[in-house]
């Protein structure tokens, strides 16, 4: 946080001596002003193998790209949809206008305390490039944005936008390490997974696992040591390939840890283990969610639960929000498989 500050100061010294510049002489250019870096754009976002944002409230993430994909902060796999989002604005950021005098002053200040810094590097020790991103315009159309590039800060912000996109860039880069984590559950392909677990709480008669060996699957009940007969292999051939993906809502961030201690002590609606090929165990716990909406049924009666969303613990590590309409596929009974 102290070297934060610091740079932040470092910051508005800079900035303040632009400032002064940049006011006194009324007759000169943009192009003519010693020091101005107007060069955002980033042609070649293959390049990018790591990506730091930090924001003035000390918070601060880093993305990095390995031969699996993103990575956030070395421990999470990114979310693919967000990096991709990143990766496109650096290509097609661009200049609207420069800051006008009468507001330079104003923009200066924020950028120089409210800013977040991201720094853009493609493969070497140092950034390539550094944007302070400030605030939006009077009309939320255009960020003001000030560029760094090899240690040298520009002398004035400018007005960025995208081409086809009317909107505030800052909100892209935000530095809670959760939000960028991608969003899975099971992605699988078939001939990865050796096994899967599905276990029922309430109707625990119906749970079941699916075994699968040399790439054949079998049925088995929960426990069970011989396989079940008289299985439709086409059905359990298409559920084992749901498992391609599968994805949470959201990390519930809100809830306080009593109520989330509470539900996890509490029994479970159901649980499913996957375990790949090479014995890697990766679970989720799944538990009903009050009907805090206070919803009816078709008889007007007060529901017990959510209809449309459930918690789901993952691997003893994520709290999380799960959908009906993405869990209904995997939350087959045992008898749905069996031939009638």
């Amino acid at each position: 946080m102290k070297k934060n500050t610091l740079l932040l100061a470092l910051l508005i010294g800079l900035l303040a001596v632009a400032a002064y510049f940049y006011l006194s002489n009324p007759n000169s250019t943009i192009g003519e002003r010693e020091g101005v870096l107007s060069d955002f754009v980033i042609e070649d976002t293959a390049s990018i193998n790591k990506i730091f944002i930090a924001d003035a409230e000390g918070g601060n993430v880093t993305l990095s790209r390995s031969e699996n994909g993103w990575l956030v902060n070395d421990l999470y796999v990114a979310r693919p949809d967000n990096i991709q989002l990143l990766l496109k604005t650096f290509y097609r950021i661009e200049v609207q206008e420069p800051v006008s005098k009468a507001s330079f002053n104003t923009v200066v200040r924020n950028i120089a305390t409210n800013a977040v810094k991201v720094e853009i590097y493609q493969g070497k020790d140092k950034p390539s490039k550094v944007y302070y991103l400030g605030g939006p315009t009077n009309n939320h159309q255009g960020t003001y944005v000030l560029l760094e590039e090899d240690g040298v800060k520009s002398s004035t912000p400018f007005v960025m936008g995208m081409s086809g996109f009317n909107g505030y860039l800052t909100a892209r880069f935000f530095t809670n390490a959760q939000q960028w984590r991608d969003a899975v559950v099971f992605k699988y392909e078939k001939s990865d997974i050796k096994s899967i677990k599905v276990e029922y709480f309430e109707t625990p008669e119906q749970s079941f696992e699916v075994k699968q060996t040399v790439g054949q699957l079998e049925l088995f009940e929960l426990n069970g040591k011989a396989p079940i007969k008289n299985v439709n292999m086409d059905i359990l051939e298409t559920y084992v390939e749901r498992y391609q993906k599968i994805y949470y809502e959201m990390i519930d961030e809100n809830s306080p840890k009593e109520r989330i201690d509470s539900v996890v002590a509490s029994t479970p609606y159901f649980s499913i283990s996957v375990t790949n090929s090479k014995d890697e165990l990766n679970k989720i716990v799944v538990y009903h969610m009050p009907n805090f909406r206070t919803l009816l049924d078709d008889e007007g009666e007060l529901r017990a639960y959510d209809v449309d969303r459930m918690y789901g613990y993952l691997n003893n590590d994520l709290f999380l929000f799960v959908q009906f309409a993405t869990f209904d596929q995997l939350k087959l009974p045992k008898n749905y498989f069996i031939k009638k």
